[in-house]
């Protein structure tokens, strides 16, 4: 058998486990089946102009990405960090009106006496005194909430409050409605924005990735079909042009739809759970504009005024303007779940021709303006923590403990942060480790 530990995906979590292994003196190869690394965290070019098309942005602060920030310094790109332009966003009001609120006050007229003090009660129950659970971590079973929809425990909420703080939160940050996500990941997300600053880093988040692969032994194009098992143990993988690949132990890196399919016959309830995990799919299209456009909004939240598969849109040119040095607009429409479902099966022509169609709302002729149009797809998405995925998670966490061999890394797992992707990583190196 081999005495090296191989890696499967080149995301940040895999990338985080196979350095901390390198780091400790252990021979690591990672095998990823793309042609670079960083997984969900990507860009987009044009022109000299590049946006952020995956993940969006390290958090910095009291519960800030800790480990990421450190690979970051770690990897001499702590200069490179550049806080994001994220203060003013604009609403579409009852009547279709773009509204940007300034500040508290702002915010407060937006909302109006009940939705105020909808919004005082939500921050004193659910941030002020909400009960202690890593951020990054899938770690402690909290039944009452996990248990329960975000739509069920805020059926007391206003339409105001529901419709300009709770819909547009759940949409940009968690991916979903209300209905589809329970209330754990939501109060987890909520507890992040409230507490921390976003920065891009200066060429791009995909940068950091690709710092640290460039220190590793990655093999692109690199596509595992399954894992090897040998009475009960895994000990290697085989390859999708039939090679094979031996190894002391495998930490499985890639999205929780990638892992389902290469579970070996052995792992009956591990396939069963990986398959049955929820996720949502992500279909992001990006207007790269010929002129720059008059507004200073970073976000723009179409909820308390229509029902649309792409209700919400970046202005990454507001966002993130040492991206874009021609200073020409560029505005990425953003659907969220159930409907970001229905775009899997629709070509890319149909998805920007719908998303166009969504975005005039925001930006009033935006089809005269077009210089380029590009669709970004993550299939597997984002993991869904529906009601009583918390518990699953677990569940299937204590399981895989049990298991020779073999780890499991991911974000799906804990979240769809970053640092909760390092921190897997990290934990499954650590086990490694400890042979």
């Amino acid at each position: 058998m081999s005495d090296h530990t191989l890696v499967i995906g080149a995301g940040l979590s895999g990338l985080a486990a196979a350095d901390k292994l390198q780091a400790a003196g252990k021979k690591v190869v990672v095998l990823e089946s793309t042609e670079r690394p960083g997984g969900r965290v990507v860009h987009l070019s044009h022109k000299g102009d590049m946006v952020e098309a995956g993940a969006q942005g390290f958090h910095s602060g009291s519960h800030g990405y800790a480990q990421t920030l450190g690979l970051i310094d770690r990897f001499g790109l702590t200069r490179d960090l550049v806080p994001q332009v994220n203060q003013q966003a604009c609403y579409l009001n009852r009547q279709g009106e773009p509204v940007y609120p300034l500040g508290n006050m702002g915010l407060a007229k937006l909302l109006g006496v009940r939705g105020t003090a909808d919004f005082a009660w939500f921050v004193a129950k659910y941030l002020v005194a909400m009960k202690k659970f890593s951020l990054y971590e899938t770690h402690l079973d909290i039944p009452a909430y996990d248990n329960i929809s975000t739509a069920e425990e805020f059926a007391w909420a206003g339409k105001a409050f529901t419709d300009y703080v709770l819909r547009p939160a759940a949409h940009a940050m968690v991916g979903t409605d209300l209905e589809h996500t329970n209330l754990y990941h939501f109060l987890n997300l909520m507890k992040l924005i409230s507490t921390t600053k976003v920065a891009t880093l200066r060429k791009g988040n995909s940068s950091l990735a690709e710092a640290i692969a460039a220190s590793l032994d990655v093999r692109y194009e690199t596509e595992v079909k399954k894992l090897l098992c040998e009475k009960g143990r895994v000990t290697g993988v085989q390859l999708a042009d039939g090679s094979t690949l031996k190894a002391d132990h495998v930490i499985v890196a890639c999205p929780v739809g990638a892992a389902a399919k290469i579970m070996p016959d052995e792992f009956v309830a591990q396939r069963e759970f990986l398959m049955a995990f929820p996720n949502i799919p992500m279909t992001l299209v990006y207007f790269f504009l010929d002129r720059p456009l008059d507004t200073k909004a970073f976000i723009y939240m179409g909820h308390a005024y229509r029902n649309m598969t792409f209700n919400m849109a970046i202005n990454h040119t507001v966002k993130t303007p040492h991206l874009v040095p021609s200073g020409k607009g560029i505005i990425s429409a953003w659907p969220s779940y159930p409907d970001a479902a229905a775009l899997v099966n629709m070509s890319d022509a149909e998805v920007m021709t719908k998303a166009l169609n969504e975005m005039d709302d925001f930006f009033p002729g935006i089809a005269s303006m077009l210089d380029e149009v590009k669709v970004q797809r993550h299939h597997w998405g984002l993991g869904r923590l529906s009601p009583g995925q918390h518990a699953k998670i677990l569940a299937f966490k204590k399981h895989a403990e049990q298991l020779q061999g073999v780890s499991f890394a991911s974000n799906d797992y804990d979240g769809v942060h970053m640092e909760s992707a390092v921190q897997s990583g990290l934990r499954a190196a650590e086990r490694v480790l400890r042979g």
